[in-house]
C-alpha cells in the first residue's frame, strides 16, 4: 500500500491508504487456487487409499495368522469393502447437507483445515492402528470410516465458497474447470503415493496419507484468507471505513436447504448426479480391484494404470469447462459428454486384458464420466449459488454446493452396495451395463435444461467474456 497526505477546504490534513496493487491482488488470488487446489486433492488422495489396497487387505483379512480370521470366505471380504464404501458415502452425503448448511455461517477456511485434521486422525485408526496392534474388529472398521466419511463432507461446501469469493466473474467454467481437476489429481497422487508405499505394507499407505493431510491442514488455515481482503480508507476525522474488495456478490442472509432445494435448476441437477455421482465413484473405489480380479494384475499395476481414468478426468473438467464458456451455458456440454460416456462404457466392458488399450479406453472414459461430474459440483454449484434467483445473497453458495453433492453422494452410497451384489451373482459385465442405464438416467435428469439452453444459445447470444449466470426465466424446471 502506499499513503499521501491532502488537505481539505478547511485546511485539514487527513491521510488516504490505496489499496493494494492489481498485480498484488492477482498473486494473492493465485496463491488461494494453488492451496484450495492442493488441499482438497489431499482430501481425496486421503479417501483413495482404501480402493487402492483392497486386495491386500482382503488376503490380510482372509489370512490372519496371529489370531481368527475377519472373514471365512472371500465373498463376505468383499462384502464387507462394499459396505464399507456404502456407509463412507452414506456419512458423507449426510454430512454434506449439515457442513453445507454451516459453511455458510462459519469461516470456511477454519472449517476446511478442521475437516482435513480431524479426517486423516481417522484414517490413520481406521487403517494403521489395527494392522500394528493385530485387532481386527468389524465394529471397529464401521466407526471409523463413518467417522471419516462424516469429517471428509467438511471440505467440499466450504472450498467452494472461498473459490466463489476469490474467482467469481467471467470465464467461471474454465477457472472451475481447472480447479475442480484437484479431485482426479488427488486421485492420481493417492494411486502413486500407495503404489510406492504398498510393498511396505499397507498399512503404511494409511499412515502416510493420513500425516500428508493433516499437515497441510496448517497451510490452509494460516495461509490464506476465505474471502478477499478488506480495504481500509481513512475520512478527513480519521476514523475508518470499509469498503470490500471486488466479489461475485453482496452480503445477504443464509438460506435453509429445503430452500436451496427449490431454487431454480438445484433440484435436476441434484437428480442427474445422483446417478452420475454413483458411476463415477464406482470406478474410484472399484477399478484397481476390478483389474486385478478380472485380468490377473498386480496390485501396484492395476493402481498404475487406474490413474487414466482420472487423467481423462482431468483432460474432461478443463476441456468441458472452457467449452461452457464459450457456449454461454453448461448443460449441453454435460449432456453431449453423458451421451458419449454410454458407448465408452460399452467398449471398455468388451476391450480385455491389453494394457494400452485398456487404459487408453479408460481416459475416454474418465473424460467423459469425471469430466462432467466435475463441472457439476464445480462451476454448476457455483452459478446455482450465484443465480438471479437469490437476488445477490452470496450466503447460499455452500448450502447449495454442500446440497448437490450431498444428493449425489447419497445416491453413491446406494450404489457401493448393489455394485458388489450385482458383481458376486451376475459378473462384472452387468455392472457395466448398470452403469450405462444410470448414465441415460443423468441425461434425462437434465434433459429439459439442456433443451432450454440449446434454445437460448440460438435466441440470444451471450458476449464473449461476460460472467455465465443461470437464466431465472428458463429455469422454471
Amino acid at each position: 500500500m502506499t499513503t499521501g497526505l491532502a488537505r481539505g477546504s478547511s485546511g485539514i490534513k487527513f491521510v488516504r491508504i490505496v489499496p493494494a496493487s492489481q498485480k498484488a491482488m492477482e498473486r494473492r488470488k493465485l496463491w488461494v487456487f494453488a492451496v484450495t487446489f492442493i488441499s482438497y486433492g489431499l482430501y481425496h488422495a486421503s479417501r483413495k487409499t482404501l480402493a487402492g489396497v483392497k486386495s491386500s487387505v482382503k488376503k490380510d483379512w482372509l489370512e490372519n495368522t496371529t489370531g481368527r480370521p475377519l472373514f471365512d470366505t472371500d465373498g463376505e471380504a468383499k462384502a464387507f469393502l462394499g459396505t464399507l464404501d456404502a456407509i463412507f458415502m452414506g456419512a458423507y452425503a449426510a454430512a454434506l447437507f449439515f457442513w453445507g448448511w454451516l459453511g455458510d455461517r462459519l469461516n470456511p477456511k477454519k472449517v476446511v483445515a478442521a475437516g482435513m485434521i480431524s479426517s486423516s486422525i481417522m484414517l490413520f485408526l481406521f487403517g494403521y492402528v489395527p494392522k500394528m496392534l493385530d485387532f481386527y474388529s468389524v465394529p471397529w472398521y464401521v466407526v471409523t470410516y463413518i467417522g471419516f466419511g462424516l469429517l471428509q463432507a467438511c471440505g467440499w461446501p466450504s472450498e467452494i465458497a472461498i473459490m466463489a469469493s476469490w474467482w467469481g466473474g467471467a470465464n467461471r467454467g474454465l477457472v472451475m474447470g481447472i480447479w475442480a481437476a484437484c479431485q482426479p489429481l488427488g486421485n492420481i497422487v493417492g494411486s502413486i503415493f500407495t503404489a510406492f508405499i504398498l510393498p511396505f505394507g499397507y498399512e503404511y499407505t494409511f499412515f502416510f496419507n493420513a500425516a500428508v493431510t493433516f499437515l497441510f491442514a496448517f497451510v490452509v488455515l494460516w495461509g490464506i484468507d476465505s474471502k478477499p481482503p478488506h480495504c481500509l480508507e481513512n475520512d478527513v476525522e480519521g476514523r475508518a471505513t470499509v469498503s470490500r474488495a471486488s466479489s461475485i456478490s453482496e452480503e445477504g442472509e443464509p438460506i435453509g436447504i429445503l430452500q436451496a432445494l427449490f431454487l431454480p435448476g438445484v433440484l435436476a441437477y441434484c437428480l442427474c448426479n445422483a446417478c452420475l455421482k454413483l458411476v463415477n465413484y464406482a470406478f474410484f473405489f472399484w477399478l484397481p480391484l476390478y483389474l486385478t480380479e478380472n485380468y490377473h494384475w498386480k496390485e501396484t499395476e492395476a493402481d498404475q494404470l487406474s490413474i487414466w481414468y482420472d487423467v481423462g478426468g482431468i483432460v474432461g473438467s478443463v476441456l468441458g469447462g472452457y467449452i461452457s464458456d464459450r457456449m454461454g451455458c453448461r448443460a449441453p456440454t454435460i449432456s453431449t459428454m453423458l451421451i458419449m460416456s454410454l458407448g465408452a462404457l460399452w467398449i471398455y466392458a468388451q476391450i480385455g486384458p491389453h494394457l494400452f488399450w485398456n487404459g487408453l479406453v479408460m481416459t475416454i472414459v474418465g473424460i467423459t464420466i469425471s469430466g462432467p461430474y466435475n463441472l457439476i459440483v464445480g462451476s454448476i454449484s457455483i452459478d446455482l449459488g450465484s443465480q438471479p434467483a437469490l437476488a445477490g445473497n452470496s450466503q447460499a453458495m455452500s448450502t447449495v454446493s454442500g446440497l448437490l453433492d450431498g444428493t449425489g453422494s447419497a445416491g453413491s452410497a446406494i450404489g457401493q452396495v448393489i455394485i458388489p451384489v450385482v458383481q458376486d451373482t451376475i459378473g462384472w459385465h452387468a455392472v457395466f451395463y448398470l452403469f450405462i442405464s444410470l448414465n441415460a438416467i443423468s441425461v434425462l435428469c437434465i434433459a429439459k435444461r439442456t433443451v432450454l439452453d440449446v434454445k437460448r444459445m440460438f435466441r440470444d447470444r451471450r458476449p464473449e467474456g461476460a460472467p455465465l449466470l443461470l437464466d431465472q426465466d428458463s429455469h422454471e424446471d
